[in-house]
């Protein structure tokens, strides 16, 4: 696992063993950015599932000026936290040792975010609806940003957002299926 791009080009990372947390692979994050970039200038970028902290890092090492990085397993804080040592980013990037929901209604709820990316634990369908209609009610996504959900390839959007409020594209890689929801039409 590395940074693909930016300032942190090909820069390796960790990840924990075993199979509790399942980093984004190359060409998904590879796919992921060439659709979205170049991404906005100073952008702010939330990662409500952090993990090894690699998607945040990606963002950070191409030009992005706030980063969150959201977990609740004491494992995956202490990889994101090797990480982001190992690049001497501990300073630069926000760790938060908490759960999603939590932080969507505490920490995070009167923030804006230009990206918010979203890789839940695997087929925890429900904890990502509840996660969406949160960011969706506290209107967490600046004008102009994405929603990023890489989620497997049996999950459909249709009851949470509709296509008449939201641009959406998705992409299949593999057995993963990719969203990218943008603003309110």
């Amino acid at each position: 696992m590395r940074v693909i791009s930016g300032k942190f080009k090909s820069r390796k990372l960790i990840a924990p063993k075993g199979l509790n947390t399942r980093p984004t692979l190359d060409n998904i994050k590879e796919t992921i950015f060439n659709i979205i970039s170049p991404i906005t200038i100073n952008a702010k970028v939330l990662d409500l599932f952090g993990g090894t902290g690699q998607i945040g890092i990606e963002f950070y090492s191409r030009g992005a000026k706030e980063v969150y990085l959201v977990d609740s397993s004491h494992e995956a804080i202490s990889v994101i936290n090797k990480n982001l040592e190992s690049l001497k980013l501990d300073d630069e990037i926000n760790v938060m040792k908490m759960d999603a929901i939590r932080a969507l209604k505490g920490p995070l709820k009167e923030k804006k975010f230009d990206y918010i990316f979203l890789d839940p634990p695997y087929k925890k369908h429900e904890l990502l609806n509840e996660v969406l209609k949160l960011i969706i009610s506290h209107d967490l996504i600046d004008e102009g940003g994405t929603i990023i959900i890489e989620e497997n390839k049996d999950y459909d959007l249709e009851e949470i957002i509709s296509t008449d409020d939201f641009d959406i594209d998705i992409r299949m890689i593999g057995d993963k299926k990719i969203f990218f929801i943008r603003g309110v039409k």
